[in-house]
């Protein structure tokens, strides 16, 4: 189990709030909760650019002080070197934005590194001239092309610390590489929409793109999954089928005891249903074993049937992430869903059918129903383990009834995942009774 983040703190947020939480440790999930306006998106936006390393993005959000504890007992202090500035337009004064980070372990400094935006961006201004005079720093950086727009990139202030410091470990290259171990997820409120490179659009930099729904790119993406694990699968046999004579005659393989044969058997044929029902094996893929015939069966054989059976389940282990993971989006989204089923689809990754018959394209999905089709997904398929993720107002467009069944339905996607959570919400239904998961962000200001 990787570090988990025990406490966050930031002092002057906004100029106005103090806000100190500590998460809770045991069931691995924490919700803030409070009112528009006290800093909820601001604190898990202050996370998650903390341990990404991007202290460009972090230094735009008027605060004074970040301190994040960790349960290793490494501690980040993250202080602003002037003033909190106490309004948004302030962000545009370079010299309120530098900023000093400190990781610590115990008493001992690990890493220090100070960042000043007025640094980067003469940088950014001089990058053309750098780029194309220094060939060292044009072979370290790897980036662009001679023919595309050199754009400021926090590679860039390591490629020429690197340099000017006779290639020794930039401090800024040893911090980033410290709070990027802590791996962090951050489900924002967009969460319908996402900009996708291709030839519809012109964007800022002069690159082509379209917007595109995100179901959509669900969908897609879940194909690549099961393509995968078919091919996983398909070796495996291949592997095993291959190898099974010699094994059997130069492998030494302990017999099972019938009951144990038959309990593994049936563990397979159940294992193959549920394959089958989401449709990830055909049913005629593999053929199901007649258990009670081991009650005749000749004992020379068992030992037979015992390596059958083990590379059996060997086999369909490779099924096993995404079967649990599939079965907790279709589950929870056919409760939900009225009048119409998400279905696997090989060919599809997943596709609506009314219970009319006729099927419903993916963007005719209500609203609530694609924010709750994406945020299942996200967290069931796109986030490691041991990681933590940062989920902003997940009850957008939500019914009641599903605001009140997401914590228990994230609690168990957290346990299949490996993942920590904390949950930001106006909601008294996402919380319910689980007070004790509870952090309230405190909106009365300091001097009151």
């Amino acid at each position: 189990m990787g570090a988990r983040l025990v406490e966050f703190s930031i002092d002057n947020l906004y100029g106005l709030y103090n806000h100190k939480v500590t998460f809770n440790q045991s069931e691995g999930i924490s919700i803030l909760h409070g009112p528009n306006g006290v800093g909820k998106t601001a604190l898990l936006k202050c996370i998650s650019h903390l341990f990404s390393g991007d202290f460009e993005s972090l230094s735009k959000i008027p605060f004074h002080k970040i301190n994040a504890n960790l349960d290793s007992g490494t501690n980040i202090c993250l202080t602003r070197l002037t003033s909190s500035p106490s309004s948004l337009e302030s962000r545009e004064d370079l010299s309120s934005r530098k900023l000093e980070v400190i990781i610590s372990f115990g008493e001992k400094v690990v890493a220090k590194h100070v960042f000043s935006p007025s640094v980067a961006r003469k940088l950014n201004q001089h990058y053309v001239t750098w780029y194309g005079q220094s060939s060292e720093l044009k072979e370290r950086l790897g980036l662009l092309s001679e023919e595309e727009t050199p754009i400021f990139d926090a590679r860039v202030e390591d490629a020429i610390d690197s340099i000017s410091k006779g290639k020794k470990k930039s401090s800024a290259k040893h911090v980033r590489s410290l709070l990027n171990s802590f791996s962090v997820h951050f489900v924002e409120t967009n969460r319908l929409f996402r900009h996708n490179v291709g030839s519809d659009v012109t964007v800022i930099g002069g690159n082509s793109g379209k917007t595109v729904l995100t179901v959509q790119e669900c969908a897609k993406d879940l194909i690549v999954r099961i393509s995968s694990a078919l091919k996983n699968y398909g070796a495996k046999s291949q592997q095993l089928d291959q190898s099974f004579p010699h094994r059997f005659i130069s492998v030494t393989t302990a017999p099972m005891e019938v009951d144990e044969l038959k309990e593994k058997l049936s563990q397979i044929g159940a294992k193959l249903k549920d394959l089958r029902l989401i449709g990830l094996l055909d049913a005629d893929s593999v053929q199901p074993f007649d258990i009670e015939s081991l009650d005749f069966v000749e004992k020379n054989k068992i030992e037979i049937m015992s390596l059958y059976v083990r590379d059996s389940q060997e086999k369909l282990e490779v099924f096993d992430s995404i079967l649990a993971r599939v079965q907790l989006l279709l589950g929870s989204i056919n409760l939900k869903f009225r009048n119409k089923r998400v279905l696997l689809s090989k060919a599809r990754g997943f596709f609506v059918k009314l219970d009319s018959g006729d099927e419903l394209s993916l963007e005719l999905l209500s609203s609530g129903e694609q924010h709750e089709l994406v945020l299942m997904y996200e967290l069931l398929f796109k986030v490691p383990a041991e990681t933590l993720v940062l989920i902003d107002e997940p009850e957008l467009s939500l019914h009641v009834s599903w605001q009140k069944a997401f914590l228990p339905e994230l609690i168990s996607i957290a346990n299949e995942v490996g993942f920590t959570a904390i949950v930001a919400t106006h909601s008294p239904f996402i919380v319910g009774d689980r007070y004790d998961l509870m952090s309230a962000l405190d909106a009365e200001l300091e001097n009151e």
